[in-house]
C-alpha cells in the first residue's frame, strides 16, 4: 500500500502546506507574545508551533527534492526548480537552528527582552525565506504547471454542450418533531 495517492504526483504536494501553516502561525503567536511579555504560554505555543515546522519543513525539503530528482525538465524549468530549492534549502535550515534555539529560550535561558526581539527578527528572516520558496514554488505550479495533471479542456467544453441544463432542486428538509 503506497502513501501517495494514485492522483498525486509525489508526496510533496500533500505535505508542502504542513510547514507553511505551523511556521506562519509561530510568527504571529510568537508576535502576540512579544505585545504580552507576561504571557509565557504564548511563548511556548510559539516554541511548539515552530519546532513542529522545522520539522515537518525538514520533511517537506526531502520530499521535495527527492521529486526533483525523479523529474526531467527543461532548462527554463530547471532553473526555477532549482531557485525554489536554493530558497528551501535556507528556510528550512534556518528553521530548523531556529526551533533548537527556541527551545533553549524557553525552558534553558532566562527570556530576555532583547533577546526575545533579536530571536523575532531571526524568525522573521526565516518567514521572508519561506515566502520567497512558496513564491517560488506557486509559480512552478501555476506558471510551468508542475506537479499537476492536463484537464482536456476541448474535451470537458463539448462534454457541457451536450448535456441538458437540469435545474438544481433543493431538498426539503423535514423536522424531526
Amino acid at each position: 500500500m503506497s502513501l501517495i495517492p494514485a492522483w498525486a504526483p509525489n508526496l510533496h504536494p500533500l505535505v508542502v502546506h504542513f510547514p507553511i501553516a505551523l511556521l506562519s502561525a509561530a510568527g504571529a503567536v510568537d508576535l502576540a507574545g512579544l505585545l504580552a511579555p507576561d504571557r509565557r504560554p504564548l511563548r511556548d505555543t510559539a516554541t511548539w508551533l515552530y519546532v513542529g515546522g522545522a520539522a515537518t519543513a525538514v520533511f517537506t525539503y526531502f520530499t521535495g527534492y527527492t521529486a526533483a530528482q525523479a523529474a526531467a525538465f527543461s532548462p527554463e524549468v530547471g532553473s526555477l526548480v532549482d531557485a525554489h530549492a536554493d530558497r528551501a534549502f535556507t528556510a528550512t535550515w534556518l528553521f530548523a537552528f531556529f526551533a533548537s534555539l527556541r527551545l533553549a529560550m524557553s525552558y534553558i535561558l532566562r527570556p530576555r527582552r532583547a533577546l526575545q526581539i533579536g530571536a523575532f527578527a531571526i524568525a522573521l528572516a526565516g518567514l521572508g525565506a519561506l515566502a520567497q520558496t512558496t513564491l517560488l514554488g506557486a509559480r512552478l505550479v501555476f506558471e510551468q504547471g508542475l506537479g499537476v495533471q492536463a484537464v482536456a479542456v476541448a474535451e470537458s467544453a463539448e462534454r457541457m454542450e451536450r448535456a441538458p441544463a437540469q435545474p438544481v432542486e433543493r431538498a426539503e428538509r423535514e423536522d424531526p418533531e
